[in-house]
């Protein structure tokens, strides 16, 4: 008799996802367990017993976390298996009953199937292009200040984000594409002129998949659940034309996209102050002079910028690097000009 743990990956939409592998596992296991509430799906308790040719035991709300020990003893004793909707191993708390079960000693194996991570790719982007993915919560749980910072730090990199939607499935609720772009709004940290993508019911028969600013995507009309959005970065010709092909985007939207890192707009920024004052001071006479106390006013600026670098250096690495930039400048001019003498 096998004694075994299989972690059997439905797929992203329905029971008819799941893999032959995934399905013969299901109907050797001498128990099967399955756990629906990480993500809605167009499947149902007695289509996934059908399918395993037995009982199906629904896993209670907080599935393996509550359950993980009930299910790593059954497995010392018999072979089960765990249909999971999605990919078996999107949610960390999935790896963490692998991981107790190899701690108990008990055999694993993991079936995987497709997921919103493998289906975004029906968009036309490149699955090597995307950064970290981030959840929009629902408005009551709190500002979208965590969504915004992912964005940013996708964005200096030039990455797609993928922005999944905060679901409740004990209330059947889920957060559509429209309301969670006007939370991004109201912070008046997110441009209206931003390119998106919506997605509606990815791996279905009838997915939607559209591509416009966020003010155009607010108000389009995504139909059912389940939803997500994708910020994309820096696009590829051949990520232009699908947008534009399977996802309808204006190509005057395409046209305009344009994403610049925090580093690049601040390089831009300094370089053009900074010749436009070189410009001014080029023909005007300058001092041939310098006061001790000019000196430690500047020495004092300099410790000034640093305490900007290190309050900084978390969630504006760009404005963080230009304060040490700064700093170091003006030691450098002062080592040039002779008023003091280090080596770095």
């Amino acid at each position: 008799m096998t004694m075994k743990l299989t972690l059997v990956s439905i797929g992203i939409n329905s029971h008819l996802d799941m893999s032959l592998r995934g399905v013969e596992a299901a109907r050797n296991a001498e128990q099967v367990y399955a756990e629906m509430y990480t993500m809605k799906m167009d499947t149902t308790l007695g289509e996934l017993e059908e399918l395993a040719g037995q009982q199906v035991i629904p896993l209670p709300r907080g599935g393996m976390e509550e359950q993980g020990e009930v299910l790593i003893n059954a497995a010392k004793e018999m072979d089960v298996a765990v249909l999971v909707g999605g990919d078996a191993l999107s949610a960390t708390t999935h790896i963490s009953l692998l991981l107790d079960a190899r701690k108990e000693g008990v055999e694993t194996e993991v079936i995987h199937g497709s997921s919103i991570f493998t289906s975004i790719t029906d968009t036309g982007l490149s699955i090597y292009k995307f950064g970290k993915t981030v959840t929009v919560p629902f408005p009551e749980k709190g500002p979208v200040d965590s969504v915004l910072r992912t964005l940013q730090e996708n964005r200096e990199y030039g990455n797609h984000t993928l922005m999944l939607l905060d679901l409740n499935m004990d209330e059947n609720r889920y957060l559509g594409i429209n309301e969670a772009i006007k939370q991004l709004f109201e912070t008046e940290k997110f441009s209206r002129d931003t390119l998106l993508i919506g997605v509606a019911r990815l791996g279905s028969m009838f997915p939607t998949i559209k591509a416009d600013t966020a003010e155009a995507l607010s108000q389009y009309d995504f139909g059912g659940s389940p939803h997500a959005l994708i910020a994309p970065g820096r696009l590829h010709f051949l990520e232009e034309d699908a947008l534009e092909t399977l996802a309808g985007c204006p190509r005057k939207v395409i046209d305009a996209h344009e994403v610049q890192s925090e580093i690049d707009r601040l390089i831009a920024k300094y370089t053009q102050g900074c010749r436009k004052v070189l410009e001014e001071i080029k023909n005007k006479e300058l001092p041939v002079t310098i006061t001790e106390g000019q000196v430690k006013e500047m020495i004092e600026h300099t410790e000034r910028y640093l305490d900007d670098a290190e309050y900084y250096k978390t969630d504006q690495k760009g404005v963080a690097l230009t304060s040490v930039a700064y700093a170091e400048g003006i030691l450098d001019a002062l080592n040039l000009l002779g008023l003091v003498e280090f080596e770095w």
